[in-house]
């Protein structure tokens, strides 16, 4: 993310997103009541019969009513109504209008209260920039999985399937199918870092197969106890890559629900929005934890809270409601708080 200016005063940013992971923060960021500025195209009718519609660049500003982040097509999209134009009778103003914001577009957004934590989010955005790709592999002797980590969550680019070994079954016809595929799919991957885990020794003879083929591979070798989707979180949340995935959004994330969960066992914790509302108020909260999808709901109840753990420093984090870690968030209540000391409620 380019950071083009933040202004505290007048409470606006403008930013060019440059990635996929760029454009999810700002989905996350931009919020109903917001004003956005971009360019945008409007269809423009024939004035007279015969002509052909065309469609002219046009620069806007709209009441944000709703942002749509499409992973398909790179593509976020702010819906609202026009508040201003440039040409002045390319839009009518209050009507309807999407702008779609794509990696090298800048945008500038102006908020009713621009908040540390919307710094912060745009901080961790800008210090992606350049970040080295990681790719992520978990095997067994039954299947490999392997995704990308990405601020949003795991990419998942594949998953290989081992041939079922039988009687006639040996190495060598192994070493033919299962391996060269996997290998395969990650040099046509082309990671800059990588991690290979998992159970049991499958990952060492895949490891000396890669050094057979006398293949450079920017990877390191771990342990997991599971594969798949499994495997991939406990990767992360192990401790045992925190060098290669320090500043990912969702590894801080999977790290912070886990702790929340030590917490809760200590009784050193609240979970609900009213447990949490008593230990804000008491000045007990470490880490204020909200998933998305709760904190859009509940905006009105749960800003407050954000901005009393802020003067109190304590520390607010924001959990993708997709993920592992935001589904476990939700199935307590959508917010929760480590606390710096044990309450009784």
């Amino acid at each position: 993310m380019k950071i083009l200016k933040i202004d505290r005063k007048e409470n606006f940013f403008e930013v060019m997103p440059d990635s996929f992971d760029d454009l999810w923060h700002l989905e996350k960021l931009i919020e109903p009541g917001d004003f956005v500025s971009g360019s945008s195209e409007r269809k423009i009718k024939p004035k007279n019969e015969g002509e052909k519609a065309f469609k002219q660049k046009i620069y806007l500003t709209i009441e944000s009513e709703k942002s749509l982040f499409h992973e398909a097509t790179n593509q976020l999209r702010v819906q609202g109504l026009v508040l201003e134009s440039k040409p002045e009778d390319a839009a009518e103003l209050r009507s309807h209008h999407t702008i779609e914001i794509e990696t090298g577009t800048t945008i500038k957004v102006r908020k009713k209260a621009l908040k540390n934590y919307h710094v912060e989010r745009l901080e961790k955005a800008k210090a992606s920039a350049g970040r080295k790709k990681l790719l992520l592999v978990v095997m067994d002797d039954e299947e490999a999985e392997l995704a990308f980590l990405k601020d949003a969550g795991f990419e998942r680019k594949a998953r290989i399937i081992a041939t079922k070994e039988g009687k006639r079954f040996v190495k060598n016809e192994k070493e033919k199918t299962y391996f060269t595929e996997l290998l395969g799919k990650i040099k046509e991957l082309n990671p800059e870092k990588m991690v290979i885990a998992g159970p049991g020794f499958e990952k060492q003879n895949f490891e000396k197969f890669i050094n057979e083929k006398r293949e450079k591979l920017p990877v390191i070798f771990e342990s997991t106890n599971s594969v798949g989707l499994t495997g991939l979180n406990e990767l992360v949340k192990s401790g045992k890559i925190d060098k290669l995935v320090e500043g990912f959004q969702a590894a801080e994330e999977a790290k912070i629900v886990e702790k929340l969960f030590m917490k809760i066992t200590e009784g050193a914790a609240a979970f609900g929005i009213k447990e949490v509302e008593e230990a804000v108020d008491a000045g007990a909260v470490e880490d204020l934890i909200v998933e998305e999808k709760f904190m859009v709901e509940n905006r009105n109840e749960v800003e407050p809270l954000l901005d009393r753990v802020e003067q109190l420093n304590g520390k607010n984090h924001f959990i993708e409601d997709k993920n592992e870690a935001g589904k476990k968030i939700t199935g307590i209540g959508g917010i929760a708080a480590t606390l710096r000391y044990k309450m009784k409620y």
